[in-house]
């Protein structure tokens, strides 16, 4: 997880505080409620297509961070597309996110391969995407219209890749091993709903670890709207922050003075309960229909 660490002085201090990034790990962990055996059926994991269930496993090997890693067999000669996917949109909770992860296939002149995120969960237009060529190992990223051909990947080796989704911006990004690859806009599709890795199952596998979302998020104190006046209070408070604004509050979360999320709340009411917080300094970041502000209060 990255952060921007900050001193209590500095904290009090400016205008506006940046919080580079709030991220979600997934490396297939029995800290993180994984079992070895089928992946399918875990933490929101989904089998699909021909495949056995048995295919996408956590497998106690090849991990490059933790012991474990997911695995997917091969069955042979079955050349029918099919796959794991897992629905993301609780882990994106701000309008820029990258997708990362460590990826690894097992051979050329076997199976093709794919990683997809999906706009949602019923049509399944492609907001991002990558292809590996079976015949060169090409690496194909799919632009807001088409595919387009990357660098060409050598098989039983480890890449870290990146995808960001910047829809603040309208921007589409690919990375590999941490530089850039391509960026241009997004296309139709912007959301990042579902996570699908695939093949055709073609006498080869692949290896996926260290999946993560990260939430790009700027905090900016007093991001008011001038037409809109905000208020909380009481400041310093020792149970209740009531919030005075005139428009209808969406969300609302609160961060820490490191920048780490310790809570987010939907369509709240303007009155929220923080008693259970330890003593100390924090950010809250309000969302309304018509702005969103970060104020700092003080927990007594």
């Amino acid at each position: 997880m990255k952060k921007l660490l900050f001193s209590l002085a500095t904290f009090m201090s400016i205008g506006v505080l940046s919080v580079s990034a709030q991220t979600t790990k997934i490396s297939f962990e029995t800290s993180e409620g994984y079992t070895l055996g089928s992946l399918g059926g875990q933490q929101g994991w989904t089998a699909w297509g021909g495949i056995p269930s048995t295919n996408p496993t956590v497998a106690n090997a090849n991990a490059t961070d933790g012991v474990n890693s997911f695995t997917m067999l091969s069955e042979g000669d079955v050349f029918d597309f099919c796959g794991v996917e897992k629905n993301i949109s609780s882990l994106v909770t701000s309008n820029d996110v990258e997708i990362s992860f460590d990826y690894r296939f097992d051979d050329v002149d076997g199976s093709d391969y794919e990683i997809a995120v999906y706009n949602d969960g019923v049509d399944y237009y492609y907001t991002a995407a990558l292809r590996v060529d079976y015949a060169t190992g090409t690496l194909e990223y799919r632009t807001g219209t088409a595919f387009a051909n990357g660098p060409v990947l050598n098989p039983n080796q480890w890449y870290n890749i990146k995808i960001g989704i910047k829809k603040s911006t309208n921007t589409l990004q690919y990375f590999l091993n941490g530089t850039q690859i391509y960026t241009g806009n997004l296309g139709t599709y912007k959301n990042a709903q579902i996570i699908d890795f695939l093949y055709d199952d073609y006498g080869t596998g692949f290896k996926v670890d260290n999946v993560q979302v990260t939430n790009l998020t700027v905090l900016a104190t007093d991001e008011v709207s001038k037409n809109e006046t905000v208020t909380i209070s009481p400041n310093p408070t020792t149970d209740k922050l009531n919030i005075a604004t005139e428009g209808k509050i969406s969300s609302i979360s609160i961060f820490d003075v490191k920048g780490s999320l310790i809570r987010t709340l939907s369509n709240p009411d303007k009155t929220i309960n923080v008693s259970d917080l330890n003593t100390g300094n924090y950010l809250i970041k309000v969302k309304t229909d018509r702005s969103e502000f970060t104020k700092k209060f003080i927990k007594k």
